[in-house]
């Protein structure tokens, strides 16, 4: 790419969400975008490429691609982006986007909260030692926030203060987002205050989330959209870390919505 700008572009294909990211030839976060993920992936895909401000095609109505500008793909849809010049998986993208944003030496667990799964990955020696991801259910997603949310008839926005300002520790007993919804309404047509039941929601979260797998590091990065907007949760999860290691730091990644998009143009920019 010598003598031409170069601009290395990270699209993360989420079942919700498409985030992009670019980066300059030093790795400069020069813009994030992000748009409602609908189909065709792909013609949705490029829409959220191509701003007026910056954009990595030729014109508006081609898939070619200018000279100097890279596009690495990572989320569920990467396999169908054919404009892509590469894919990433999720780990690593995250993986990547964590280190770059955090820099850290020390060995180190992400927990990754996803719309359809979560993901938790230990990190070691500059690389993913090894990683589990629930897909077997909606449980311990952003999707079964946002479907149990929409039964309370609470926007997403609201959930956090309304879980701050709890006064009692309930549990739903189901991890299945159908039983759980039938659960929640039943809970509120007993009379339970619905901050309760927001706080019950997050810690079901946690709680499958943590039974996952064992976190052994002393620092635990938290990276993905759910968790960003969702800050109670966050704090929810440290605290309930917290309880099996005292001495844990929990981290917020910077950008955290925006982790795999950065981790897949990092990958685009430190490749062949």
């Amino acid at each position: 790419m010598a003598g031409t700008e170069e601009i290395y572009w990270g699209v993360d294909c989420g079942s919700s969400e498409i985030k992009v990211v670019a980066l300059d030839g030093q790795g400069n976060i020069l813009l994030k975008r992000k748009k409602k993920t609908l189909f065709p992936l792909q013609d949705h895909v490029r829409l959220a490429l191509a701003g007026e401000d910056l954009s990595p095609f030729q014109n508006d109505s081609s898939c070619d691609i200018k000279e100097g500008h890279k596009i690495i793909a990572t989320g569920y849809g990467r396999k169908y982006i054919s404009f892509a010049h590469g894919a990433l998986t999720e780990i690593k993208a995250h993986f990547i986007g964590v280190q770059k944003q955090c820099d850290l030496k020390e060995a180190y667990s992400i927990i990754d909260i996803g719309g359809q799964d979560s993901k938790v990955i230990a990190a070691c020696n500059n690389k993913v030692d090894q990683f589990v991801i629930n897909r077997k259910c909606a449980a311990g997603t952003g999707a079964y926030i946002e479907e149990l949310g929409h039964r309370l008839e609470v926007p997403l926005k609201d959930m956090t203060e309304l879980a701050r300002h709890n006064d009692k520790e309930l549990s739903l007993n189901s991890f299945c987002t159908v039983f759980s919804g039938q659960e929640v309404i039943k809970t509120l047509m007993n009379g339970e205050r619905i901050e309760n039941i927001i706080y019950a929601l997050y810690s079901s979260v946690v709680k499958r989330v943590m039974e996952m797998t064992a976190i052994t590091t002393d620092i635990v990065v938290f990276s993905g959209g759910v968790l960003e907007f969702h800050p109670e949760l966050v704090n929810m999860f440290a605290r309930k870390l917290k309880e099996n290691n005292a001495n844990i730091t929990c981290i917020l990644s910077p950008n955290a919505q925006y982790c795999g998009a950065i981790g897949a143009a990092e990958y685009g920019l430190k490749s062949p």
